[in-house]
């Protein structure tokens, strides 16, 4: 005897069959979901290093407030990881100077941000990207 003879016997496909059926398939919709989700909620948007009184530069626009505290990556990019020790205010005149005898060090008041794409994702609250970016830069310095 194969299956289709025993679904015969008991009745054919009925509608507890039917139901069975809709509800094992109801998970299999939602799963791939639950599978992307992680590719939001671990992105990690654009940071740099939170900068210490800002009142202080209260003249200055966003970007010149960044030249002036935030060295930039060899790809011209603001560094994520690391900032001036002190401001460098002479890049205001020329920030296409090389930089030679500059105190750098690692960001010491947290992070800022970019949340024009995401508000809020795991790597923003946890910030374990950081630690991550920062050994990662510094691997390829040769530090």
């Amino acid at each position: 005897m194969n299956f289709e003879e025993l679904l015969r016997e008991v009745g054919g496909f009925g509608r507890f069959q039917i139901l069975t059926l809709l509800l094992l398939c109801f998970p299999r919709l939602l799963l791939p979901l639950h599978f992307l989700l992680h590719n939001f909620l671990a992105a990690i948007p654009g940071h740099h290093c939170a900068i210490p009184h800002q009142q202080q530069f209260a003249n200055l626009t966003k970007e010149e407030v960044l030249i002036i505290n935030i060295p930039r990556d060899f790809n011209g990019a603001f560094s994520s990881c690391e900032m001036f020790s002190e401001p460098q205010f002479h890049l205001l005149r020329n920030s296409s100077l090389e930089l030679t005898n500059v105190s750098v060090q690692s960001c010491q008041y947290g992070w800022i941000y970019d949340q024009s794409q995401f508000i809020s994702t795991i790597a923003t609250q946890v910030k374990l990207q950081i630690s991550f970016d920062y050994l990662k830069n510094h691997n390829k310095k040769g530090e």
